[in-house]
């Protein structure tokens, strides 16, 4: 699995933008403005990951796909049926990829050394691993697309070593080999193919601190991993962190009260509970009404919660 979205290239006003409107789950203006980037420079190939990426992340978050819970140990998305996604989805979003793979493949053909290029591929394949994976399920293709990802990235790492953003699509590639049950994992190495989970972790680390392109995919893919090793309270972390700097995004802080409430820090999860509706439910337009019931229902529930402990309980026994 590689959940991961297009990279962010510095210096242009729209693509920052884009960046900032799509980690604040408004994909309508990043679509807009990474559409702007390409017409700026159309032979940028990065520009085109950015707006496959936003077309493919606007369709998870319509089909409530997003949820970190669904990507737990208990692996239940692969049991889940293939999505029913928008059918003009995957045209647009293929578009958007084969151009952008072109542009990288003409730049290669006279400078196969070029670092742009090479994480642009490595890019795209990973976004093609990901929609395989997360809408259509066909594990096969998603393995083999995430194989020319980790191709592309590696070639780029032995290349220019300080390259830190090539290790995210390297340390997903480790996480996910190293995961496979034992006889799997004794399977593909006998292909060739090794994993560690610790090692990918702590090259997702890596972009996550030191990051230049997709220091916030790192981030957003560190709580996945810490969630799966059922280490909440790193996965808090990392998310109280993303809160501050995208305040809109109400699916990091519905997963924050989660974690807080499954580590029985309920007064924790009340806090951001309350934060939550003060300060990002008012941006969503489609659906506020019943995100914002929802939300304080969970509230209602969890002061109830406390105020019975508060008058007299010694330990802590929820219903």
């Amino acid at each position: 699995m590689i959940v991961i979205r297009g990279a962010l290239a510095a210096g242009s006003d729209h693509r920052q933008n884009g960046h900032d409107h799509f980690y604040n789950l408004e994909y309508d203006e990043a679509i807009s403005a990474f559409t702007k980037v390409i017409k700026q420079n159309p032979a940028d190939p990065i520009s085109y990951n950015d707006l496959a990426s936003a077309e493919l992340y606007r369709e998870l978050c319509r089909l409530g796909l997003l949820d970190v819970g669904s990507l737990g140990p208990d692996n239940r998305f692969l049991r889940d049926r293939p999505a029913l996604a928008d059918p003009t989805l995957k045209a647009r979003f293929l578009e958007a990829l084969d151009r952008g793979q072109h542009a990288a493949e003409g730049i290669l053909a006279y400078d196969r050394r070029n670092e742009i290029a090479l994480y642009s591929l490595c890019t795209a394949y990973a976004l093609r691993s990901t929609y395989d994976f997360m809408l259509d399920k066909v594990w096969m293709s998603a393995l083999r697309h995430g194989s020319q990802a980790r191709g592309y990235c590696d070639e780029l790492r032995k290349i220019n070593p300080a390259f830190i953003d090539a290790y995210l699509v390297l340390g997903a590639f480790e996480y996910a080999t190293g995961s496979l049950p034992s006889p799997v994992r004794l399977f593909v190495a006998i292909g060739g193919l090794h994993g560690s989970k610790n090692k990918g972790i702590e090259y997702i680390r890596r972009v996550a601190q030191r990051g230049k392109y997709d220091r916030d995919a790192a981030r957003v893919l560190l709580i996945v991993l810490w969630r799966r090793e059922k280490r909440p309270l790193q996965a808090a972390q990392v998310l109280e962190e993303l809160m501050k700097d995208y305040p809109r995004n109400y699916l990091f802080g519905l997963e924050l009260a989660r974690i807080y409430t499954d580590a029985d820090q309920l007064e924790h999860a009340l806090i951001v509970l309350k934060r939550l509706l003060q300060n990002s439910l008012p941006y969503v337009v489609s659906h506020q009404r019943s995100l914002r019931d929802t939300v304080q229902k969970q509230i209602d529930a969890l002061e109830a919660k406390l105020s019975r402990w508060q008058r007299g309980n010694t330990t802590r026994v929820w219903p």
